[in-house]
């Protein structure tokens, strides 16, 4: 009976040697429009003057140079333009608030950096709770996207209360929060820094009162 010999390995059979694979290199993030960027920049100061509704495309196109193609490339609508000015406007407050009050455990810078932020971009008012007032029962996206930002401000107040050893914190947060929402309200009538001083004042007598 004739012996059999085994065939030679072919180079790409499983048992072969394998070969090293290559690195697959991720593509390089997309940049930024500058005219999409600057287009969210003129209309947030837009909304923030004139409001949300008071701000048609027509005086958008006009004040930021873009043609009317250009922005609904960009935008489909004209509310998909403002979730996307509110979340830069969220992410700017909250860039502004940290950079400005960085010590989690000083309480009271909280609202020197407040009234620095009211004296500037929130002099004419609360933005997220003007997207709130003016779309609610009308586009449900933008409402609950500045309803659902409004609520971070409950938890990061929480972590500086509990980096300060305040007791209760998550429920006390709120009591604060409620002093920052009255100065960005009154913001418009006395000025920033008046109104968050005032919060401030109120602010200090809780925290004595909390020991």
């Amino acid at each position: 009976m004739a012996r059999r010999t085994a065939s030679p390995k072919a180079p790409n059979s499983p048992t072969a040697e394998a070969l090293p694979s290559s690195t697959i290199e991720a593509p390089p993030a997309k940049r930024p429009s500058p005219k999409r960027e600057a287009l969210i920049a003129q209309a947030e100061d837009l909304f923030d003057r004139l409001g949300f509704h008071g701000t048609g495309v027509d005086r958008l196109v006009t004040d930021s140079g873009i043609a009317r193609m250009t922005f609904y490339k960009h935008f489909p609508t004209k509310n998909a333009l403002v979730r996307a000015v509110v979340d830069r406007r969220d992410a700017r407050y909250w860039d502004h608030m940290d950079t400005a009050a960085p010590d989690s455990a000083d309480i009271l810078a909280v609202f020197d950096a407040l009234g620095s932020w009211l004296e500037g971009p929130g002099s004419h008012g609360d933005f997220l709770s003007k997207a709130l007032a003016e779309f609610s029962g009308h586009d449900v996206a933008v409402a609950g996207e500045a309803a659902f930002r409004k609520k971070k401000a409950g938890p990061w107040m929480q972590a500086r209360l509990e980096a300060a050893g305040v007791a209760n914190a998550e429920a006390r947060a709120w009591d604060l929060v409620l002093l920052m929402e009255g100065a960005s309200a009154m913001a418009p009538v006395v000025g920033g820094k008046q109104a968050a001083g005032q919060a401030r004042h109120a602010a200090e007598a809780l925290l004595a009162a909390w020991g």
